[in-house]
């Protein structure tokens, strides 16, 4: 294979380690040369260097594995308190599902809280979802409306409650009890209260993240003083 004279342009044989035009020494040609064999023993810079970013294909497939488990335990309400522990334990076991999957890209902490950020976006709406499904169910097949209605209404009585000393937070209060009794209001609730859970479910998660990749990330060594 012909080469070009870094220098001056000539045309060489793959044999000449000196231009015959203007004498340069071709030391690009020993560089590509040496690269290529490198290539060839399977020793390259690609091969021996993790890649940076993340591999969205993999990541979402990890967290797919994870957190709709996560998050229908948390549209559980006898569980639902313990939510945090399933949105963090899912998040670090996404991280581990990911660096298996994807062993050639380096894990990075920005990466981690980036997985886990989707993780619990996935478990946010897969817990929105469950729970949507399972209040129809209650309320129109096993006919459990009055006792969620019951329960939405002490809600609101526990709030008032709180504002009984104070004559003019309570006309204020009064107002708002009037609109959260009305079916807008009640909508208006379900929403802020599933919008404020998935945030905190998203939140927990990218905490989990972050910690997968503290615990699974591979250690820097230090090299001693001998």
């Amino acid at each position: 294979m012909n080469l070009l004279c870094h220098r001056c342009g000539a045309t060489l044989s793959a044999s000449e380690l000196f231009c015959p035009n203007c004498g340069s020494p071709q030391l690009k040609f020993a560089q590509q040369e040496e690269a290529e064999s490198g290539y060839a023993g399977g020793r390259s810079p690609v091969a021996l260097a993790r890649a940076h970013g993340i591999s969205w294909r993999d990541a979402i497939l990890a967290a797919l594995f994870v957190a709709v488990p996560a998050g229908l335990l948390s549209a559980i309400s006898v569980l639902s308190w313990g939510c945090c522990l399933w949105v963090v334990g899912g998040a670090v076991l996404a991280i581990a599902v990911y660096q298996k999957r994807a062993p050639a890209f380096l894990l990075e902490m920005r990466a981690g809280v980036r997985i886990g950020a989707v993780a619990g976006l996935i478990a946010a709406y897969s817990s929105v979802i469950a729970t949507a499904i399972w209040r129809v169910f209650a309320r129109y097949v096993l006919h459990q409306g009055n006792v969620i209605d019951q329960f939405y209404d002490s809600v609101i009585q526990q709030s008032t409650g709180l504002v009984q000393t104070n004559p003019e937070a309570q006309a204020q209060w009064r107002s708002t009890v009037h609109f959260l009794l009305s079916p807008d209001g009640r909508a208006a609730y379900t929403l802020m209260n599933a919008a404020t859970t998935s945030l905190g479910i998203i939140l927990f998660s990218a905490i989990g993240g972050a910690l997968g990749v503290r615990l699974l990330a591979p250690r820097k060594r230090t090299l001693g003083n001998g």
